[in-house]
């Protein structure tokens, strides 16, 4: 078996082992609410039935089963949990010294990969879950050439293995001015290395090609510097089995990013994009996904044209968007509608569209029977800042909303008692 396809192998064992869910004894309707289900609208005065971490009905005309615990979903709406496509939750704490998304160490580069450092009872984790995230790709950090590859996991598992949801779903570079420090600081410094590492992964992918034996892998240059563990990983890019994603913003810059993905006929996602409405089109006609964080849109050196409209016009050019936020995922997605994006292409933005472009939209990211029960009932709309988050169901399993921050607001909401126990 050649290397891309034992690591392809790898990733699949895992990935199917992730979805192995527990079995759950106790059945859940949730009745009479107003259900988005993404792939197939919305339906109002709906039931939808979950049992054993599966949706197991969803629809109008939904039966109860007998024994089923009920929740009222008047007045209430229901979503697929949320996902955020580019995150760091699990890798750090309450400060510096625990963060473990980027390593120093040269030789690792593409094989590195920091979801084995996610810690399962991280503090921010319950935080995001009464928020509506229900999953989240954990990416790497660093000033590497490639910085590693990132994984899908849930928020919830007292185990990595059991939060697990796909172990390698892309790697990840950067180019533009963020490229250009890893090169000396040119852009095309930058580039000719992104192109070598490329091309010597494909003379090593035709080396174990039976059919091209004749054929000089090495014909028109390459020789990067990448070792052999990083080649491994970049020839899973090459041969199609998982994305690149390139930290970009220029306009100039994501043009050279399509250039790449043209000449190695690759798949590509876009991360970042501050001027990625700029070449709507051109992202459109190469499939090309954009992952965006909408709040972030003082313009800088490297995206002088950063917009908050920069989600809707991608929306409409056809684009895939995908969304990120550092300030909540629901605020990212507020943000995006009031500024152009439809509400029905913010929600698929941190559901569908994620688990589509990483590979997973069989198993989550919409409400329909068969999936996995990543869900969140709603007080109302999910991008409203006055929405609170009521249920949330990972895996079929329900959890409960204590986190730091409530235990903390809890002990100190009564300021005036404190101070007279104190006195």
């Amino acid at each position: 078996m050649s290397r891309p396809n034992c690591l392809m192998s790898v990733v699949l064992i895992v990935f199917m082992g992730a979805f192995a869910l527990p079995t759950l004894a106790q059945t859940v309707a949730i009745t009479n609410a107003e259900i988005h289900t993404v792939s197939s609208g919305v339906i109002h005065g709906g039931t939808i039935v979950v049992r054993d971490g599966r949706i197991t009905a969803v629809g109008s005309n939904v039966s109860v089963p007998s024994g089923a615990r009920t929740i009222d979903g008047t007045g209430k709406v229901v979503t697929p949990g949320f996902m955020d496509s580019s995150s760091g939750l699990g890798l750090r704490e309450l400060g510096r010294a625990s963060q473990d998304a980027a390593t120093s160490e040269e030789d690792i580069g593409a094989s590195f990969n920091p979801v084995w450092a996610v810690n399962p009872a991280n503090t921010f984790i319950p935080v995001a879950r009464i928020r509506g995230l229900t999953s989240v790709v954990v990416v790497p950090g660093g000033d590497q050439l490639f910085t590693g590859q990132g994984a899908v996991i849930a928020l919830y598992g007292e185990t990595l293995d059991a939060m697990l949801r796909s172990e390698s779903v892309a790697v990840y570079t950067a180019m533009g001015e963020s490229g250009s420090s890893r090169a000396g600081g040119s852009r095309a410094a930058n580039y000719r290395r992104l192109h070598d590492a490329l091309w010597d992964a494909r003379a090593r992918t035709l080396e174990h090609d039976e059919n091209d034996d004749n054929e000089d892998p090495f014909a028109e240059g390459g020789r990067s510097s990448l070792t052999d563990r990083e080649l491994e990983v970049v020839e899973a890019v090459i041969s199609g089995q998982i994305p690149i994603v390139v930290t970009v913003n220029r306009a100039s810059d994501l043009r050279l990013a399509l250039k790449l993905k043209e000449e190695f006929e690759i798949s590509l996602v876009i991360l970042g994009g501050a001027e990625a409405w700029r070449v709507a089109d051109e992202l459109a006609a190469a499939n090309v996904p954009v992952i965006l964080n909408v709040p972030s849109n003082l313009p800088t050196f490297d995206g002088l044209g950063a917009s908050l409209e920069n989600a809707g016009i991608l929306e409409r050019a056809g684009v895939e968007v995908l969304l990120t936020g550092d300030r909540g995922i629901s605020h990212s997605a507020g943000l995006a509608v009031a500024n152009g994006m439809t509400h029905a292409g913010a929600l698929r933005a941190v559901t569908l569209a994620p688990a589509t472009v990483w590979g997973l939209e069989n198993e989550m990211g919409s409400l329909e029977n068969g999936k996995v029960a990543d869900l969140v009932v709603w007080s109302g709309d999910p991008f409203e800042l006055s929405t609170s988050v009521e249920h949330v169901f990972i895996s079929g399993q329900e959890l409960p909303d204590d986190s730091r921050q409530e235990r903390l607001f809890e002990r100190y909401r009564n300021l005036g008692r404190y101070r007279t126990i104190q006195r």
